[in-house]
Protein backbone atom coordinates (compact mmCIF):
# COMPACT_ATOMS: atom_id res chain seq x y z
CA UNK A 1 0.00 0.00 0.00
CA UNK A 2 3.26 2.18 0.02
CA UNK A 3 1.62 4.08 -3.23
CA UNK A 4 -1.96 4.66 -2.13
CA UNK A 5 -3.17 7.57 -0.16
CA UNK A 6 -5.92 8.80 1.44
CA UNK A 7 -7.65 11.48 1.52
CA UNK A 8 -10.39 13.13 3.85
CA UNK A 9 -11.81 16.41 3.47
CA UNK A 10 -13.62 17.86 6.23
CA UNK A 11 -14.90 21.30 6.89
CA UNK A 12 -15.57 23.06 10.37
CA UNK A 13 -15.95 21.08 13.35
CA UNK A 14 -15.52 21.14 17.25
CA UNK A 15 -12.79 20.73 19.61
CA UNK A 16 -13.35 17.14 20.60
CA UNK A 17 -14.88 16.04 17.21
CA UNK A 18 -11.56 17.43 15.26
CA UNK A 19 -8.98 15.47 18.40
CA UNK A 20 -11.25 12.47 18.61
CA UNK A 21 -10.81 11.81 14.35
CA UNK A 22 -7.45 12.63 14.48
CA UNK A 23 -6.86 9.96 17.14
CA UNK A 24 -9.15 7.66 15.15
CA UNK A 25 -6.99 7.61 12.65
CA UNK A 26 -4.23 7.42 14.21
CA UNK A 27 -5.13 4.03 16.04
CA UNK A 28 -6.20 2.57 12.68
CA UNK A 29 -3.08 3.58 10.50
CA UNK A 30 -1.14 1.44 13.49
CA UNK A 31 -3.01 -1.69 13.33
CA UNK A 32 -2.49 -1.66 9.38
CA UNK A 33 -6.01 -1.08 8.67
CA UNK A 34 -5.74 2.05 6.41
CA UNK A 35 -3.29 3.85 4.12
CA UNK A 36 -1.45 6.77 5.08
CA UNK A 37 -4.26 9.47 5.27
CA UNK A 38 -4.29 13.31 4.81
CA UNK A 39 -7.35 15.26 6.54
CA UNK A 40 -7.71 18.67 6.58
CA UNK A 41 -10.43 20.29 8.60
CA UNK A 42 -11.20 23.77 10.22
CA UNK A 43 -12.47 25.12 13.22
CA UNK A 44 -16.26 26.22 13.90
CA UNK A 45 -15.52 28.33 16.81
CA UNK A 46 -12.77 29.01 19.03
CA UNK A 47 -11.35 25.74 20.81
CA UNK A 48 -8.47 26.22 23.11
CA UNK A 49 -5.72 22.90 22.76
CA UNK A 50 -3.32 22.25 25.51
CA UNK A 51 -0.44 19.65 24.72
CA UNK A 52 -0.29 16.49 26.23
CA UNK A 53 1.97 16.64 29.05
CA UNK A 54 1.10 20.86 29.80
CA UNK A 55 -0.01 21.40 33.23
CA UNK A 56 -3.88 22.94 32.81
CA UNK A 57 -3.76 24.62 36.19
CA UNK A 58 -0.35 26.49 35.93
CA UNK A 59 -0.96 27.38 31.94
CA UNK A 60 -4.57 28.51 31.49
CA UNK A 61 -6.85 31.33 33.92
CA UNK A 62 -10.09 28.30 33.88
CA UNK A 63 -12.17 31.83 34.58
CA UNK A 64 -11.49 33.50 32.12
CA UNK A 65 -11.87 30.75 29.47
CA UNK A 66 -15.26 29.86 29.96
CA UNK A 67 -17.36 29.41 27.36
CA UNK A 68 -14.22 28.47 25.13
CA UNK A 69 -13.93 24.56 24.87
CA UNK A 70 -10.26 23.10 26.06
CA UNK A 71 -9.35 19.67 24.83
CA UNK A 72 -5.58 18.10 25.18
CA UNK A 73 -3.70 17.64 22.32
CA UNK A 74 -3.01 14.13 21.47
CA UNK A 75 0.39 15.94 20.73
CA UNK A 76 2.82 17.84 22.78
CA UNK A 77 3.47 21.64 22.75
CA UNK A 78 1.96 24.43 24.60
CA UNK A 79 -1.70 26.17 24.54
CA UNK A 80 -3.14 26.96 20.81
CA UNK A 81 -6.19 28.86 20.29
CA UNK A 82 -7.76 27.75 17.11
CA UNK A 83 -10.20 29.38 15.15
CA UNK A 84 -9.53 31.09 11.53
CA UNK A 85 -7.27 28.42 10.41
CA UNK A 86 -6.65 25.68 8.25
CA UNK A 87 -4.96 22.30 10.49
CA UNK A 88 -4.02 19.37 8.48
CA UNK A 89 -3.33 15.95 9.84
CA UNK A 90 -1.30 13.50 8.55
CA UNK A 91 -1.25 9.73 9.76
CA UNK A 92 1.29 7.52 8.57
CA UNK A 93 3.02 4.03 9.09
CA UNK A 94 6.54 4.83 10.72
CA UNK A 95 8.02 1.85 8.66
CA UNK A 96 6.67 3.92 5.73
CA UNK A 97 9.32 4.39 2.19
CA UNK A 98 8.58 8.23 2.65
CA UNK A 99 9.06 8.65 6.44
CA UNK A 100 11.48 5.87 7.84
CA UNK A 101 14.17 8.14 9.04
CA UNK A 102 12.74 9.21 12.27
CA UNK A 103 11.22 12.17 13.74
CA UNK A 104 13.44 14.68 11.74
CA UNK A 105 13.09 13.39 8.46
CA UNK A 106 9.37 13.18 8.64
CA UNK A 107 9.12 16.55 10.18
CA UNK A 108 11.00 17.45 6.98
CA UNK A 109 9.08 15.44 4.88
CA UNK A 110 5.89 16.96 5.75
CA UNK A 111 7.13 20.19 5.68
CA UNK A 112 8.39 20.19 1.90
CA UNK A 113 4.58 19.04 1.18
CA UNK A 114 3.53 22.16 3.20
CA UNK A 115 5.66 24.37 0.98
CA UNK A 116 4.17 22.97 -2.28
CA UNK A 117 0.65 23.92 -0.73
CA UNK A 118 1.84 27.66 0.23
CA UNK A 119 3.01 28.07 -3.31
CA UNK A 120 -0.39 26.91 -4.98
CA UNK A 121 -1.38 30.54 -2.91
CA UNK A 122 1.49 32.18 -4.54
CA UNK A 123 3.25 32.17 -1.14
CA UNK A 124 6.87 31.05 -2.90
CA UNK A 125 8.93 32.97 -0.30
CA UNK A 126 8.06 30.62 2.76
CA UNK A 127 10.82 29.12 4.27
CA UNK A 128 11.70 25.75 6.72
CA UNK A 129 13.41 26.27 9.30
CA UNK A 130 16.68 24.50 9.53
CA UNK A 131 17.68 25.53 13.09
CA UNK A 132 17.15 24.14 16.47
CA UNK A 133 14.10 26.09 18.48
CA UNK A 134 14.16 28.99 18.81
CA UNK A 135 12.39 31.02 21.61
CA UNK A 136 9.64 33.83 20.03
CA UNK A 137 8.42 34.84 22.86
CA UNK A 138 8.93 34.79 27.17
CA UNK A 139 11.14 31.93 27.70
CA UNK A 140 7.96 30.31 30.35
CA UNK A 141 5.51 31.84 27.51
CA UNK A 142 2.42 29.05 27.58
CA UNK A 143 1.74 29.56 24.00
CA UNK A 144 2.26 27.50 21.57
CA UNK A 145 3.10 29.95 18.96
CA UNK A 146 5.87 31.45 21.07
CA UNK A 147 8.27 29.42 20.16
CA UNK A 148 9.96 27.86 16.43
CA UNK A 149 10.73 24.55 16.24
CA UNK A 150 13.07 22.38 13.89
CA UNK A 151 10.97 22.34 10.05
CA UNK A 152 8.41 24.31 11.10
CA UNK A 153 7.62 26.96 8.19
CA UNK A 154 8.02 30.84 8.21
CA UNK A 155 7.64 33.81 6.28
CA UNK A 156 10.41 36.54 6.22
CA UNK A 157 11.64 35.41 9.76
CA UNK A 158 7.75 35.43 11.15
CA UNK A 159 6.46 31.73 12.06
CA UNK A 160 3.42 30.87 9.95
CA UNK A 161 2.89 27.36 10.56
CA UNK A 162 3.13 25.29 13.80
CA UNK A 163 3.24 21.65 14.16
CA UNK A 164 3.91 18.47 16.10
CA UNK A 165 4.17 14.95 15.90
CA UNK A 166 3.23 11.84 17.97
CA UNK A 167 4.59 8.28 17.25
CA UNK A 168 3.59 5.05 18.50
CA UNK A 169 5.01 1.87 17.87
CA UNK A 170 3.53 1.22 14.61
CA UNK A 171 2.50 4.62 13.20
CA UNK A 172 2.80 8.65 13.86
CA UNK A 173 0.62 11.69 13.62
CA UNK A 174 1.36 15.19 12.73
CA UNK A 175 -1.32 17.71 12.96
CA UNK A 176 -0.44 21.40 12.40
CA UNK A 177 -2.22 25.06 12.37
CA UNK A 178 -1.95 27.18 9.57
CA UNK A 179 -3.60 30.59 10.33
CA UNK A 180 -5.67 32.16 8.49
CA UNK A 181 -6.87 35.56 9.89
CA UNK A 182 -6.26 36.75 13.59
CA UNK A 183 -8.33 34.71 16.06
CA UNK A 184 -11.28 36.15 17.10
CA UNK A 185 -10.32 35.28 20.26
CA UNK A 186 -7.08 36.82 22.66
CA UNK A 187 -4.94 33.57 23.56
CA UNK A 188 -3.20 35.51 26.41
CA UNK A 189 -6.31 36.80 28.41
CA UNK A 190 -7.21 33.01 29.01
CA UNK A 191 -3.34 31.58 29.77
CA UNK A 192 -1.40 32.73 32.77
CA UNK A 193 1.47 34.45 33.51
CA UNK A 194 4.00 35.26 35.82
CA UNK A 195 2.93 39.11 36.04
CA UNK A 196 1.13 41.35 33.30
CA UNK A 197 4.29 43.01 32.17
CA UNK A 198 5.37 39.23 31.10
CA UNK A 199 1.99 39.33 29.15
CA UNK A 200 2.40 42.59 27.39
CA UNK A 201 6.30 41.70 26.22
CA UNK A 202 4.16 38.21 25.12
CA UNK A 203 2.01 40.08 23.07
CA UNK A 204 4.32 42.43 21.54
CA UNK A 205 7.02 39.98 20.91
CA UNK A 206 3.81 37.27 19.19
CA UNK A 207 3.26 40.67 17.14
CA UNK A 208 6.47 40.83 16.00
CA UNK A 209 7.02 37.32 15.24
CA UNK A 210 4.27 35.19 13.58
CA UNK A 211 1.62 35.87 11.20
CA UNK A 212 -1.40 34.64 9.07
CA UNK A 213 -1.86 33.51 5.14
CA UNK A 214 -4.41 36.53 4.99
CA UNK A 215 -1.44 39.22 6.29
CA UNK A 216 1.19 37.50 4.00
CA UNK A 217 -1.30 37.87 0.74
CA UNK A 218 -2.30 40.97 1.63
CA UNK A 219 -6.03 39.77 0.91
CA UNK A 220 -8.26 37.60 2.69
CA UNK A 221 -8.31 34.18 1.41
CA UNK A 222 -11.09 31.23 2.00
CA UNK A 223 -10.52 28.06 3.83
CA UNK A 224 -11.96 26.31 0.93
CA UNK A 225 -9.09 27.64 -1.22
CA UNK A 226 -6.66 26.83 1.69
CA UNK A 227 -7.63 23.38 1.94
CA UNK A 228 -7.64 22.98 -1.95
CA UNK A 229 -4.29 24.32 -2.05
CA UNK A 230 -2.85 22.25 0.97
CA UNK A 231 -4.72 19.26 -0.97
CA UNK A 232 -2.21 19.91 -3.93
CA UNK A 233 0.60 20.15 -2.50
CA UNK A 234 0.58 17.10 -0.18
CA UNK A 235 -0.12 15.37 -3.83
CA UNK A 236 2.28 16.91 -5.46
CA UNK A 237 5.10 15.93 -2.90
CA UNK A 238 3.91 12.15 -2.14
CA UNK A 239 3.20 10.53 -5.56
CA UNK A 240 1.34 7.87 -5.63
CA UNK A 241 -2.86 7.12 -5.72
CA UNK A 242 -4.57 9.51 -4.15
CA UNK A 243 -8.24 8.33 -2.74
CA UNK A 244 -10.83 10.58 -1.52
CA UNK A 245 -12.74 8.54 1.18
CA UNK A 246 -14.55 8.99 4.75
CA UNK A 247 -13.75 7.22 7.89
CA UNK A 248 -14.42 3.45 8.35
CA UNK A 249 -16.66 2.06 10.66
CA UNK A 250 -13.96 0.82 12.92
CA UNK A 251 -12.93 5.00 12.68
CA UNK A 252 -16.02 5.60 13.35
CA UNK A 253 -16.96 3.86 15.94
CA UNK A 254 -13.74 4.54 18.03
CA UNK A 255 -14.46 8.12 17.56
CA UNK A 256 -17.44 8.03 18.93
CA UNK A 257 -15.71 5.93 22.30
CA UNK A 258 -13.96 8.83 22.71
CA UNK A 259 -16.17 11.48 22.16
CA UNK A 260 -18.43 9.58 24.91
CA UNK A 261 -15.67 9.55 27.25
CA UNK A 262 -15.00 12.63 26.64
CA UNK A 263 -17.97 13.99 28.68
CA UNK A 264 -16.32 13.06 31.92
CA UNK A 265 -13.00 14.57 31.41
CA UNK A 266 -11.68 18.03 31.70
CA UNK A 267 -9.77 18.76 29.39
CA UNK A 268 -10.55 15.86 27.17
CA UNK A 269 -8.04 13.50 26.42
CA UNK A 270 -6.92 12.22 23.15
Amino acid sequence: MSDTWRYIEDGLGGGHWNMAIDQALLRSCARGFTPPTLRLYGWKSPVLTVGYAQNLERTVDLEQCRGIPCVRRPTGGRALLHHRELTYCLVAPVDHPRFSGGLKQTFAAVSQALLLGLRELGIDQARINGQKKIQLAGQRSPACFSSLHHCEITFHERKLIGSAQRRTQGAFLQHGSIPIAASAGDIHSILRYDSPADRAADIEKMKMFTTTLNAVCGQPISFERVRSALRAGFEKCFAGNWVAEGLTRAEKNHRDSLLESAVSASPAIF
